[in-house]
């Protein structure tokens, strides 16, 4: 090990605060397949890339979000706590977890990897790090990790799945009320080029509510809602 790699791992440590027990392990989970030499072997990738590492790193990070979202949200029932877990264990995610913490510049992926480095890629090297520090520092140090990663994106992931169970919610009232989906209009009222505002109006049967939003996706969930509780009052 090198005095580059062993930069990495320092790195590593701090961004996560942990004190690993097997450097090495950190150093593999945090190394892509494309980095090894083309002519490694079986064995060689085994040992060196981080594909087996990443794919405990998958499951348990499941395990982990499903930990974190059932503690933040006690009053979530079930159908919605794995749609916010598909979306904080979701490439994007991961990706965008890895990029905001700054754990991609101690990450060792080959020049054959396009840059910017793909969200795929981006993923796999998260979940590579985490099998990895399960491994080495156990459940605890795991989910710890697994938090500092995903967590800050839990809030922004409650708002878009509220999102979308009120156009779900609507849908089905709509489909057992009127046996048709429901519609929305939904046009750029207002705003900036960079702050633009939409208004958007849900129709289901006879009944009609509009409501605003900074995207289309928004204004719809919200007047959706605003349906929702009309009906609900009449």
């Amino acid at each position: 090990m090198d005095r580059s790699d062993r930069e990495r791992i320092e790195r590593v440590c701090q961004v996560l605060d942990i004190a690993p027990r097997d450097p090495a392990l950190i150093l593999q989970g945090i190394t892509h397949n494309s980095h090894l030499d083309p002519q490694a072997d079986d064995e060689q990738r085994r040992r060196a890339a981080n594909e087996r590492l990443e794919f405990l790193g998958d499951a348990l990070l499941g395990a982990a979000a499903a930990a974190l979202l059932f503690r933040r949200h006690p009053q979530a029932g079930e159908g919605t706590l794995s749609r916010l877990r598909a979306q904080l264990v979701s490439r994007r995610c991961l990706a965008r977890g890895m990029e905001h913490s700054g754990l991609l510049a101690c990450c060792r992926v080959g020049p054959s990897v396009p840059t910017p480095w793909p969200d795929s890629v981006k993923a796999n090297l998260a979940e590579g790090l985490l099998g990895a520090i399960h491994l080495d520092l156990g459940w605890d140090a795991l989910a710890r990790c697994a938090e500092a990663l995903i967590g800050p994106f839990a809030a922004a992931a409650a708002v878009q799945t509220a999102a979308a169970d009120s156009k779900n919610r609507l849908q089905e009232w709509s489909l057992a009320h009127t046996g048709q989906l429901p519609s929305y209009q939904t046009t750029c009222s207002g705003g900036s080029a960079h702050a633009p505002e939409f208004t958007a109006t849900a129709t289901a049967g006879d009944h009609y509510a509009t409501a605003t939003g900074t995207s289309r996706r928004r204004a719809e969930a919200a007047a959706a809602a605003r349906l929702l509780a009309g009906l609900a009052a009449s």
